[in-house]
This record gives C-alpha cells, structure tokens and sequence, in this order.
C-alpha cells in the first residue's frame, strides 16, 4: 500500500549565471503533494548575476525575479518540505544540483529512467524519456507546449501523475528488494 503524505513531487526552472551564462541557478522551484495540490511554488533570486533568462525553455522572465525570494531562504523552505519525504522527479539530478543537495541523501523516484514507465509506454529505448513523450502516450496530455517556456507547476504535476500510474507495483519491487532492471536502470548512476 502507498501512504500518499510520503510523497512529494519536485521541479525547478534555472537560468544561466556567470559567463554566458553557463552556470545554472535555481530561478523557480514546484513541488506538489500526492494528489497534485501546490505546496510551494515561489521565483527564486539566484547567488550570482543572471547572464541569461533561458526563457524559451526555463518560463523565467526578468520581472519574475522583482518579488522573486532570496535564493538562501528558498533552499530552506524547499529542504525543510522535502526532508524525511520520498521524492517524485522527472531526472532531478539538476534540481538537486541547484539546490546544493546530494541526490543519494533522498530516497527519489525518478520516472525518467523508471522501465515500469518507458515499457508501459512502449518506447524503445535504454535510455531516459522525455516527460513530455511519457505524458502524451501514458496520459493523453500535452505538456511543454507554451511558447513562454516550462512550467515547473505543470512538469512536476506531470511526474506525480505518472508515477502513480506505477507506485504500487514500483514500491512493491523496492520493499521486496528487486532492484531489477524494471527499476530506475540508471539509479546508481547519481
């Protein structure tokens, strides 16, 4: 059995800092519960100069960041409502890396690599999916589709609702110690 007030599901937006913007900095983070309830969604002002919104793919635009909340304040709202939590991402590794955060401290389901998820939708691959693919042909649902760039909102919605097309059969395998390849083929290599 699944207890939903274990989960949240988590995704940040980033924009380039530093030279070129090559650097990436945490701009905006969602998370939402079990059911898909918001529960944190705030602009985040990074450490460092914006040297590029990345708005086509990020959804950040300058004027997001005049109320946007200081980036030390936000990390520690954002660990103290994920900590003792089991996290829903679709490949996280940026978000933990932006929010200055080891990956391995959290027990995380990530669906991008979840062969559960990538065999129910019939992809040939070995690789990671695209939310975007997973979503239209396990949901029926467009996502990423606004010219404004992602949403963090709608992509971690996104996650939670395919990983509870999965949970019980994902968390089943874990408890009973399959980490067989039907689980994250790539979890060991955070």
């Amino acid at each position: 059995m699944v207890d939903p007030s274990k989960y949240v599901a988590i995704d940040c937006e980033m924009v380039g800092l530093g030279p070129r913007g090559s650097e990436s900095g945490l701009a905006r983070c969602s998370i939402v519960d079990y059911s898909g309830t918001v529960i944190y969604d705030e602009f985040i002002k990074p450490d460092g100069k914006i040297t590029d919104f990345r708005t086509r793919v990020s959804g950040i635009r300058p004027l997001d960041m005049d109320t946007a909340v200081p980036y030390r304040i936000a990390r520690e709202e954002i660990l103290k409502i994920i900590q003792g939590k089991i996290i829903v991402g679709h490949d996280p590794r940026s978000d933990f890396r932006v929010l200055k955060t080891e990956i391995s401290d959290y027990a995380v389901r990530d669906t991008s690599s979840c062969r559960l998820l990538i065999t129910k939708a019939k992809l040939k691959t070995d690789r990671r999916a695209s939310l975007k693919i997973l979503c239209q042909n396990l949901l029926g649902k467009r996502i990423q589709d606004s010219y404004r760039g992602h949403s963090s909102v709608e992509d971690a919605k996104a996650a939670m609702e395919l990983f509870k097309l999965v949970d019980r059969t994902w968390e089943l395998h874990l408890r009973q110690g399959r980490k067989v390849e039907i689980m994250n083929r790539f979890e060991n290599q955070y």
